[in-house]
């Protein structure tokens, strides 16, 4: 990449002008003309360019495409509003979580009723969030409480396959815009560039993601679909598992390609209202925890009362243990270093090693937000565990009641 070379985002359709190019070496910078491959440097002067963003050379031509995937961040499970401290913070505020999304695509800022509200991947993650917007950016805010990004899935009734027309006024004169939709439930994994559906075109390609506006018409169809499912007509829940296939448009001569997106969006909607409530899913999450015998039960029925289910239950890997199974392996007994004359209490009583217990369990990500305080009570401090995302789970009908109660809508 030189100063000289055309500059293309790939995932944004934008050029970019690069001002200058530094070459890193540990903690000195020496600016150059160009960036060898497999370097790392530092390019200046990009205004649309965040991370996770594919930079192309494309020597003016703009529609050449890279090779490399690319970097899709997981999804959101849990939010929180941000409730700046009065209202002339509300502008620095914004702007702060604009900057915040540039650096960590991760990140998703929307307005819901006229409230901030961010999302993140985890409870930890919110407060990397929160501590940055707080130190970096030095805004005045007030997080609110922490709650779980649950999802709606397409309801039972079957949608017409008839194709659907939108009526707008545009110019003085009365139009008519039509999309033809195929909408179904999705079986198997989604693309996580639309949070789990899966969005073609009518060849069955898979449709770009509505961050690469292109000006195009099937860009201005994505950002239609985008927008519907983001916040379902039934519970303003984000929708997944839903394939949805644009089989093709009507749109009159001399009619602006950006109508394709008010459309899209009004008759996909009524698709989905017609369909019906659809099933809700909660975010789970895999637990590894690896504590002593003697806390085993107690952590056990924390997390059956809690909604998890365990999955697997092993002995740790204990230095103890691992040198009595290498003693007994060779078939030579050495006693372990618990034994030693030297290793008594105050009674001159050997003070014998507790077991150590690993298990895994899979659990409601809503039910586990205050896992670490629980587990040092459980465990007496002692108990450490690891928690990674395991999908979304369709919830149970009395579940269910629960959670449309939690976000207003029972």
């Amino acid at each position: 990449m030189t100063r000289q070379s055309s500059i293309f985002n790939r995932n944004r359709n934008q050029r970019e002008k690069v001002s200058k190019i530094i070459l890193l070496y540990a903690s000195n910078a020496e600016e150059v003309d160009e960036l060898p491959f497999g370097s790392v440097g530092v390019i200046l002067g990009l205004k649309h360019t965040r991370t996770g963003d594919t930079l192309v050379s494309v020597g003016g031509h703009a529609d050449r495409r890279s090779l490399m995937r690319d970097i899709v961040p997981p999804p959101a499970v849990i939010s929180t509003s941000v409730i700046p401290q009065s209202h002339s913070d509300l502008e620095p505020v914004q702007e702060a979580l604009q900057a915040l999304i540039r650096t960590d695509p991760s990140v998703r800022v929307e307005t819901q009723e006229g409230q901030l509200v961010v999302h993140g991947l985890g409870a930890l993650h919110l407060e990397i969030i929160e501590g940055r917007l707080r130190n970096e950016w030095k805004a005045s805010f007030e997080f609110g409480k922490c709650r779980v990004s649950y999802r709606e899935g397409l309801g039972a009734v079957q949608n017409s396959r008839d194709v659907a027309a939108w009526q707008v006024d545009a110019g003085g004169k009365r139009i008519s815009i039509a999309v033809d939709l195929d909408i179904s439930s999705l079986e198997g994994d989604g693309d996580p560039m639309w949070d789990g559906n899966v969005v073609l075109d009518s060849a069955g390609t898979p449709l770009p993601s509505p961050e690469s506006a292109t000006g195009t018409p099937e860009s201005f169809i994505a950002q239609g679909i985008s927008s519907v499912l983001s916040n379902s007509p039934h519970t303003s829940l984000p929708m997944t598992s839903l394939r949805i296939k644009v089989k093709g448009y009507i749109l009159p001569p001399s009619v602006s390609p950006s109508f394709l997106a008010g459309a899209t969006a009004a008759i996909l909607r009524d698709h989905l209202r017609a369909a019906g409530s659809g099933p809700i899913l909660e975010p789970y999450v895999l637990l590894k925890v690896n504590i002593n015998e003697g806390s085993l039960g107690k952590v056990v029925k924390d997390l059956t009362e809690h909604g998890g289910e365990v999955q697997d239950l092993s002995i740790g890997t204990d230095r103890s243990d691992v040198d009595a199974m290498e003693s007994f392996e060779q078939n030579v007994y050495i006693p372990p270093p618990w034994l030693s004359p030297s290793r008594t209490n105050a009674l001159g009583k050997h003070s014998m090693p507790e077991l150590k217990r690993s298990l895994q369990a899979l659990a409601p990500l809503s039910r586990f937000l205050d896992y670490s305080a629980r587990l040092r009570a459980l465990s007496g401090g002692y108990g450490v565990f690891e928690m990674q995302n395991a999908g979304f789970r369709e919830v149970a009908p009395e579940r269910r009641l629960e959670i449309m109660k939690e976000i207003g809508r029972a």
